[in-house]
């Protein structure tokens, strides 16, 4: 899903750089994400919004941000124009990263069928239905395109340490 929506997005040119990260070995203990994070960790105020892809490809119902009070009408743009998708504002929450002070966004997925075929031998793409990911795609690319051309920050910056999640 991400990399089909960085696809989509690489021949544009943003305001903000969009980066696409693959992580690996998420199910052992997060130890893709939580490498990310402690590489990146002096870096958080220069992730804007981050999101993460890793529930199946079943339709994305719903969006949340913890984004601050003054992105807000950025989030709500967001929002709108993932409407037309069937996706509705709802709570969610972050990853890694996310902990260390960065904004998150989620797009939450439907996970009825993720685990009928998780990592065993018939997990492959026929499994997927085809319109389910491509709104998948769509709604990673909207998000993307559209956080990347907000104005203005999103609040990530650097947490102190101990401190709770904004």
């Amino acid at each position: 899903v991400g990399m089909a929506a960085g696809a989509l997005l690489k021949p544009l040119h943003p305001q903000r750089t969009i980066r696409v990260v693959a992580f690996a070995n998420e199910e052992r203990g997060l130890f893709g994400g939580r490498a990310y994070a402690a590489v990146h960790a002096k870096e958080v105020g220069r992730h804007q919004i981050v999101s993460e892809s890793d529930f199946g490809a079943g339709r994305i119902y719903s969006f949340n941000s913890n984004a601050p009070d003054s992105a807000k009408p950025a989030v709500a743009r967001i929002a709108e124009a993932l409407k037309p998708l069937g996706i509705e504002v709802i709570d969610g929450e972050g990853g890694p990263i996310a902990q260390l002070g960065a904004t998150w966004a989620s797009l939450s997925h439907d996970g009825t069928h993720y685990f009928d075929y998780h990592h065993n031998a018939e997990d492959t793409l026929d499994k997927i239905d085809p319109n389910d990911l491509a709104q998948n795609v769509a709604a990673y690319a909207v998000f993307a395109w559209l956080a990347a051309q907000a104005d203005g920050s999103f609040g990530s910056a650097p947490k102190a340490a101990g401190a709770g999640e904004h």
